[in-house]
């Protein structure tokens, strides 16, 4: 087995066939590794769009205030509320406590 390997790679090795599958081989490792940058480049981008979306939903403000019109003479439910409670800071980041 073992020469018959060495046969092979001596073939390969010498021969046009081999410099093609080398060059293959090559092309194929370099975009495996563009590849693998390019999922974890994207993986960021979108995991940083989702936490801008969850602070801003953490941040909306539902405080209200109704008044009656000037003309009415004061039939009908008018009030306010406000949201005191603060938005907690969101905290994004690989190193979180």
């Amino acid at each position: 087995m073992k020469r018959h390997i060495h046969r092979l790679w001596k073939r390969l090795r010498e021969g046009d066939e081999g410099l093609l599958t080398f060059e293959w081989v090559l092309l194929a490792t370099l975009m495996v590794i563009g590849l693998v940058g390019a999922y974890s480049a994207v993986r960021d981008g979108f995991v940083d769009e989702l936490g801008d979306v969850a602070e801003a939903v953490i941040r909306v403000d539902q405080s209200f205030q109704t008044e009656p019109p000037a003309d009415l003479p004061g039939a009908g439910s008018w009030g306010s509320w406000q949201d005191d409670d603060p938005a907690p800071q969101v905290t994004r980041g690989r190193d979180l406590p």
